[in-house]
């Protein structure tokens, strides 16, 4: 196995590099006799307009070294947050911090004054959004009168439930008072961009970072309705459900007429670079068109069912979305994690085969690493150690398993942020 762990390993590192946020947006933005230009497409008609940056999100600190190097002092100034801990060499833009995947006062105290650097903006400017995942998290102000208490309960309750991340940011829009096109609608200035890395299957705006620039379709009661599909009216705060009961008469107006979102990254892109530098190895080379929605099992019955067409040779299988666990042990894991746990249990009696299961921003939920390594070997090896992977499985516990074994992937915090990667290579 180790050369297929190798190549894995050199095909996830190479694509997280060349899928880097600063590349992403040294690709999509240009400077042209003064005018910016976004993909090709002018932002600003009059040339030399300043520029103001916003924004939040796993990957916006690179985000923002990517548009400092393009734009240089055309920057006037800008704030961004970001996780606690990244490290920023960015000369202009001012980075806060905020917590994921459940906000505390940090992040409000941050949020408040991105709010209010937003609202200072002169109108004669051009605004640049960078936004990416785990924003929902890292820029958060209560709504109404909850309280931040209130909201961290409801998030880690939600994560916990099973729902996908569309119905988990339907709830976050309606008791945020910055999401849901809100951050928008605080500026002055009337030409504006979003520039997006996507964490969310179907890369719409309105869901991603639960959409600070783009005027929500949803409303309170759907998002008391997330909450009763999944049971939990009764097991959040009663300050919650009564806020989300009373609707509010708010402006169907879209926050600016002249902004535009623009999709810079996203798992499908991901996915297509990997799968070049698969064909490169010498790999036959699937690659989904789809990116996956499902629970962690089906997602592990997918994956299976498509491996089973292989003929013989060299074969890159590449698959890539986010998936949803109800966790119900006390277990250490991730959804990377756990679906790598489902696979070693459906590869076992296939040879030469391995799977690397990770998370594209290097954290895998409640834990340190990206994912985890599995082989047609891993459940034997688990076997010789007193281990069953079924019991694992029931625990929650697939971190614990992968660590017994060595077979973590570590990378660190990546920097970037589009969902979840799933790489099979076969040499039988």
């Amino acid at each position: 196995m180790g050369t297929l762990r190798e190549s894995a390993t050199e095909i996830f590192r190479k694509t997280l590099e060349e899928m880097s946020p600063a590349n992403l947006v040294k690709k999509a933005i240009q400077v042209d006799a003064g005018h910016i230009k976004i993909q090709g497409k002018k932002l600003t008609h009059e040339s030399r307009v300043p520029v103001y940056v916003i924004g939040a999100g796993k990957a916006v600190v690179q985000m923002a070294a990517g548009l400092e190097s393009v734009l240089g002092n055309r920057i006037r100034d800008g704030v961004v947050i970001a996780p606690a801990g990244l490290e920023s060499d960015l000369s202009i833009i001012q980075v806060f911090e905020g917590t994921h995947p459940v906000p505390d006062q940090q992040t409000v105290a941050s949020s408040l004054e991105l709010m209010d650097f937003a609202r200072s903006i002169p109108k004669d400017a051009c605004v640049i959004f960078l936004i990416s995942g785990g924003a929902s998290s890292l820029m958060e102000v209560p709504a109404g009168q909850l309280e931040l208490e209130e909201i961290r309960e409801v998030y880690d309750t939600l994560l916990k439930s099973g729902a996908t991340i569309q119905e988990m940011n339907t709830v976050r829009k309606q008791l945020s008072a910055i999401k849901g096109g809100k951050l928008a609608k605080l500026l002055k200035a009337g030409t504006s961009a979003s520039l997006i890395i996507s964490d969310v299957p179907g890369d719409n705006p309105d869901f991603i970072a639960s959409g600070p620039t783009t005027q929500s379709k949803s409303k309170k009661e759907d998002a008391l309705k997330v909450l009763e599909k999944f049971g939990l009216t009764d097991k959040v705060p009663p300050a919650v459900v009564e806020f989300l009961s009373v609707h509010d008469l708010e402006s169907e107006e879209e926050p600016h007429t002249n902004h535009r979102n623009v999709i810079i990254g996203s798992s499908g892109m991901f996915a297509k670079e990997a799968g070049k530098l698969c064909k490169d190895m010498g790999f036959s080379t699937f690659v989904s068109s789809k990116q996956y929605t499902e629970e962690a099992d089906k997602v592990a019955e997918h994956i299976t069912k498509e491996i089973r067409k292989m003929k013989s040779g060299k074969r890159a299988y590449i698959f890539h979305g986010e998936s949803t666990v109800h966790v119900k042990g006390d277990g250490k894991g991730g959804r990377n994690l756990h679906l790598a746990l489902l696979m070693s249990k459906k590869i076992s009696r296939r040879k030469n085969t391995l799977l690397l299961s990770a998370g594209t921003d290097g954290v895998d939920g409640n834990t340190d690493v990206a994912g985890a390594f599995a082989a047609s070997d891993t459940s034997k090896r688990a076997a010789e150690l007193g281990m069953d992977a079924s019991d694992y499985l029931k625990d929650f516990n697939s971190y614990h398993f992968f660590k017994t074994l060595g077979d973590l992937i570590f990378t660190g915090p990546t920097g970037n942020n589009v969902m979840d990667f799933q790489l099979i290579l076969i040499d039988a």
